[in-house]
């Protein structure tokens, strides 16, 4: 129901002050029901009425039907309607039904509906339609106010001044959906004529506030207009008119809002209200009614209000910014020229200075990240032809987070429940990508006691679960990229939380629903390298309990995926899975999660890889996803389609982003030799030297593809050269790379193999024989000493005796070709074994499950090596 703030000049004051103070059987309450019939004026018991409810205080239930009687009997004689329109709307918004006294009003008001201004007519009838008294009480016709709106309509002054009509037209289009009437329909189109006509002759005066004003309200009217065509009285010709009439209506804007008539045209700040509260309507796409020039004035009006503050303007600001954080996210969306800049920043630290309330705190956070978030949206768009520059964030912006952070820590050390402020902060500094925030803090106070179980259930679902989950994938990322990085303390801490996550996930599975589920899991997924023990638990208990016919076929993506990441054994389950896929058209990031859960769980069909493969549209590509794509391939053992291959191989050459340069560049060259390919990479290895210095990650991935150039015949030797001097470079990145991998632990029963080859093989011998031995493989040496770069094998070998490789390979290793049952192995244990054998190693391939099955017998047949 339509919510009015109703205000009254109120003449009996001390009546209703007593009113509202008598308590039950008092001498007063008394008096007061004694006296009631003294009130002569109706206005004093609707101050008593409102008044009560505004303030809790609740009327003793003999006095109120005494109120509501007295006001039964002055609105017979009431000549005041807009007392009448007051009471009939204070009795709906607080919910009194009295039967004779809503019937006793409606009465005096169809006898007098003609005397009613348009506006008090216009809220009688939304009072009458919202809470469908015209049902519940004998009205004669309420069309008949219907009419009478069409009437004043017809005879109203369709000057430009006339800031009312403006104001109520929205509400009579709203209403028209209601009910069907064509003479207010056909008059409220006439009605908009007339305004158009009229804003057209005044566009070639000058353009000042009113006329801004005007063209706001006025494209508020044209966008309510949809709903007005939607209506089944409207004809065809009608919808003609429509179009019409928008199409004049942006000429209109588009002539009248100019960049020359921006720039001389001077706003005031009392101004800005009116446009923030229709900004506010649209937080997330403007109206098609809306051109781009009055984008730019909203910004030009935001930017000058925010340069040219006065003290007592800046707490309205920061509340402007606080209460509309649509308006950062629309003027971020709908112009370039609304990131938030230093200007703005500077407000924003002087306003959080002496800010002291939490939740704004974290509101203004959230304000911020939005509007980073958009903008880097905008950017990074693949379809944005200006999205390759760098873009520098303002220089204010870090030095305001963090103030904003300090403070949330001082502030929450005192507050008795700081939970819902604390989680819009950690979700906004999350989703800052390049923003470093103190999280820990946060993650101690989520881990702590009952704390995680108090928060709203949609919080903890929609902005919790998924932050976690963004902030796990990039501790994750940064172990792996960065040689000073140690997260150990952090990952600890993350862990716990996502224990305290499960548990309840667990315990309220029934709350969970289930078009929830996949994303949970997604985000979930992220965390798959913490190894939290209570994961497969969740998993088992989810796919007991869920109906996966109702998912559709991003959510079976997903769930594919998510069980894929975090491990979970079942292969018939994903077969089920995937079935549910088969011949389903799908989308690029679909194809790439299938990929990735394929990987993962080794499952090989060539038919269905291919039918994968035929999806994928050139236009869908965007950096990311190609590498997910090329990546996911070479894994398959599976070829490209050319046509991709030569798209990806052109965005490499076009590319600025390292991360995609070094993933493509390897990826390309370990598919086939290209010269030119090789050339332009080695170009950007020179010029980035510093990159893999730094991250043992990408020194490892040069590395890999330097020992498989050196043994490509035709491989140019300067490039060689080049590659050579900076992997020397790197080295402590390359010892800290495999420093990490070295903690993978041996199993019990590769240790027993290689105790029985010890007795089958005669190591000695094939040590003396062996034509290798200035190769070292990475667990071979200490990293402080790294041997020459070419002679370091990137990789560990569970054995090697003499020029032998023995590598113990379990399931992992393989890719299980369905329906047929059979393995193969995958594509990068298939790398490993090229690799070794073009540098003149024998590799001998012994299967885990045969050894499982056979034993010692199994073992034998390598003795005539």
């Amino acid at each position: 129901m339509l919510r009015f703030v109703v205000k009254y000049g109120f003449h009996e004051k001390t009546f209703i002050n007593q009113f509202l103070s008598a308590s039950v059987k008092s001498q007063l309450h008394l008096e007061l029901k004694e006296n009631i019939n003294q009130v002569q004026n109706l206005n004093t018991l609707i101050g008593v009425i409102d008044t009560s409810y505004k303030t809790n205080q609740i009327i003793p239930l003999d006095l109120l039907k005494l109120v509501l009687q007295r006001s039964t009997e002055l609105v017979q004689v009431e000549s005041n309607l807009e007392y009448l329109k007051g009471l009939l709307l204070t009795l709906s918004i607080n919910r009194i039904e009295n039967r004779q006294l809503n019937q006793t009003i409606l009465d005096v008001v169809m006898q007098n509906y003609q005397k009613l201004s348009d506006e008090h007519l216009i809220t009688i009838t939304e009072t009458i339609i919202y809470n469908k008294l015209n049902q519940k009480y004998k009205i004669k016709d309420v069309s008949i106010l219907f009419e009478q709106m069409a009437i004043n309509l017809q005879n109203s002054d369709s000057q430009i001044y006339n800031q009312k009509i403006l104001l109520q037209l929205p509400k009579l289009i709203n209403l028209s959906q209601h009910l069907r009437h064509n003479k207010l329909v056909h008059e409220i189109l006439a009605t908009i004529y007339g305004l158009l006509h009229q804003l057209k002759q005044f566009y070639n005066q000058e353009l000042n506030i009113e006329y801004l004003s005007l063209s706001l309200q006025m494209c508020h009217v044209m966008d309510t207009l949809e709903i007005l065509f939607q209506n089944p009285l409207i004809v065809s010709q009608q919808k003609k008119q429509q179009k019409k009439l928008q199409q004049q209506f942006m000429d209109l804007i588009n002539q009248s809002f100019t960049e020359k008539n921006m720039i001389e045209t001077q706003f005031s700040v009392q101004h800005i209200n009116s446009i923030l509260n229709f900004v506010k309507k649209y937080p997330k796409s403007p109206p098609i009614s809306i051109p781009t020039q009055i984008h730019n004035l909203i910004g030009n009006i935001y930017i000058s209000l925010v340069n040219e503050y006065t003290t007592n303007q800046k707490q309205k600001i920061l509340k402007a910014l606080i209460d509309y954080n649509s308006l950062a996210y629309f003027l971020t969306k709908t112009s370039k020229n609304f990131y938030l800049q230093d200007q703005d920043y500077k407000v924003i630290h002087f306003l959080v200075e002496s800010e002291n309330n939490l939740f704004i705190l974290a509101k203004t956070l959230e304000t911020i990240s939005t509007n980073v978030q958009n903008h880097n949206d905008l950017h990074h768009n693949p379809n944005n032809k200006q999205h390759h520059h760098h873009h520098e964030h303002p220089k204010l912006r870090d030095p305001v987070l963090q103030l904003i952070e300090s403070k949330i820590r001082q502030l929450m050390q005192n507050h008795l429940n700081p939970s819902d402020s604390l989680v819009i902060a950690f979700q906004s500094l999350i989703r800052i990508e390049d923003y470093s925030p103190k999280l820990a803090t946060y993650l101690e106070y989520f881990a702590y006691g009952q704390v995680l179980n108090q928060l709203k259930w949609v919080d903890f679902i929609v902005k919790f679960i998924p932050s976690l989950g963004i902030l796990s994938k990039r501790l994750t990322q940064q172990f792996y990229m960065s040689v000073q990085q140690n997260n150990s303390d952090q990952f600890k801490q993350l862990s716990d939380v996502w224990e305290k996550v499960l548990a309840i996930l667990m315990k309220k599975i029934d709350q969970i629903e289930p078009n929830k589920i996949p994303i949970i899991l997604f985000y979930l997924s992220q965390a798959s390298k913490l190894d939290l023990k209570e994961a497969s638990k969740l998993l088992h208990i989810i796919k007991k309990s869920t109906d996966f016919t109702k998912f559709n076929s991003q959510q079976i993506c997903e769930i594919f995926y998510s069980f894929s990441r975090l491990n979970y054994q079942d292969t018939e389950f994903y077969f089920d899975l995937i079935n549910k896929l088969v011949d389903k058209e799908l989308t690029m990031d679909q194809v790439i999660l299938i990929y990735s859960g394929l990987i993962i769980n080794k499952l090989y069909n060539s038919t269905f890889i291919c039918q994968l493969q035929d999806q994928l549209k050139i236009k869908d590509f965007n950096e990311k996803n190609m590498l997910s794509y090329l990546q996911a391939l070479l894994t398959l053992q599976f070829e490209p389609k050319p046509t991709l291959l030569e798209a990806i191989t052109n965005q490499f050459y076009k590319s600025k982003n390292s991360e995609f340069i070094v993933g493509c560049a390897t990826s390309l060259l370990q598919y086939q030799y290209d010269q030119k390919v090789l050339e332009h990479y080695n170009n950007f290895i020179k010029n980035q030297h510093e990159l893999y210095i730094k991250s043992p990650f990408y020194a490892h991935q040069l590395h890999v593809l330097f020992m498989k150039l050196k043994h490509v015949d035709q491989i140019n030797q300067d490039l060689l050269q080049d590659i050579t001097k900076v992997l020397q470079e790197s080295k402590i990145s390359l010892a800290k790379y495999h420093l990490q991998m070295k903690q993978i632990t041996r199993s019990q029963m590769e240790l027993d193999i290689i105790e029985q080859f010890k007795k089958l093989l005669d190591f000695e011998r094939l040590e003396q024989q062996a034509k290798l031995s200035d190769y070292k493989f990475t667990d071979q040496y200490d990293p402080i000493e790294i041997p020459k770069i070419e002679n370091l094998i990137p990789y560990q070998i569970d054995f090697k005796v003499g020029d032998y490789c023995f590598e113990i390979n379990g399931p992992k290793h393989y890719l299980q070709i369905w329906p047929e049952k059979q393995y193969k192995l995958d594509g990068w244990t298939m790398k490993k074994k090229q690799l070794l054998e073009s540098m003149g190693f024998k590799y001998i391939e012994v299967n885990h499950e045969q050894y499982k099955q056979k034993g010692i017998e199994y073992l034998k047949q390598f003795q005539s090596i």
